[in-house]
């Protein structure tokens, strides 16, 4: 039987499978007659999950004027898509925080998540998209695909990543001659499985391409743009991922290399407080 991203993830479905209060959550969020306070008494019913939400919303990266104690009172500021899209976002990586080191540093791919994470974040803001907190939460999952396959398959995915490593070409090419589809194909794949919005699938799936997206062009361009941010700085990049631009990208969002020189700085100034929150092992 021919492998395809949908038939990967069914023969793995402990490695995909997350916290039932992830799902529970969306469900509620989605669910007119689910109050704020019933959200949070969800929440706060795990420990860890709360400490590490209140840490994140609290640190200087969201800069609220004044200490937010409580889940309520953080889903009353933030917004509940928010807190929904963050309790995804620090579930993935407290659930896959110990990658093989022989296949890929476990310190960079999360270093690197972040940063791109970070940056599409800035991006968003700067162009002053909607909601552009979930920006961050879709960089935070932009190579998830990669993560599977090195857990799934890690025989085959150390291969293709010393093929692109010895060759220099880009192992999103090498895992499709290899797997026949490529870990964007298997991300975005993986976002349908987990009924994360839609509008991560695009941006996930394009993003070592320079297909035009049909749904969400605006989010595909910030996440491409941030995951070439996150790779020109050495503790950040991942070899043989995308390091190019395409042009019209820069265009599409009204940025100019200007604007994304002071996107770059303010990541790498932010990039540590998120990794004290969300990665603390690599922030140490």
């Amino acid at each position: 039987m021919t492998l395809t991203p949908d038939s990967l993830l069914s023969d793995n479905l402990e490695l995909v499978s997350l916290p039932e209060i992830v799902f529970q959550l969306n469900d509620m969020v989605n669910d007119p007659n689910c109050s704020v306070a019933d959200i949070g008494e969800v929440i706060s019913k795990d420990a860890g999950l709360t400490i590490r939400l209140l840490k994140i919303v609290n640190s200087p990266f969201y800069g609220f004027p004044s200490s937010i104690e409580t889940i309520p009172m953080a889903i009353t500021v933030m917004g509940i898509r928010q807190l929904r899209d963050l309790v995804f976002a620090t579930c993935v990586i407290n659930k896959y925080s110990n990658i093989p080191s022989d296949i890929l540093s476990p310190d960079i791919f999360w270093s690197h998540s972040i940063a791109t994470a970070t940056a599409a974040q800035l991006i968003a803001k700067k162009i002053n998209l909607s909601n552009s907190e979930r920006l961050f939460t879709c960089g935070i999952l932009h190579d998830i695909g990669l993560l599977i396959m090195a857990l799934a398959a890690p025989a085959t995915t150390r291969q293709v990543l010393e093929l692109s490593r010895d060759s220099r070409k880009p192992f999103h090419d090498l895992q499709i001659n290899v797997f026949g589809f490529s870990q964007s194909d298997l991300g975005a794949a993986l976002i349908r499985k987990w009924r994360l919005p839609d509008s991560f699938i695009e941006p996930i799936q394009l993003q070592q391409t320079n297909k035009a997206a049909l749904h969400s062009p605006v989010e595909t361009a910030i996440l491409k743009v941030a995951n070439v941010i996150a790779n020109t700085q050495e503790d950040t990049a991942i070899t043989g991922d995308n390091q190019i631009i395409h042009p019209g990208t820069l265009e599409l969002l009204d940025l100019d290399k200007e604007a994304l020189n002071e996107i770059n700085t303010e990541m790498q100034t932010k990039l540590h407080t998120m990794l004290s929150v969300l990665y603390p092992k690599q922030a140490a």
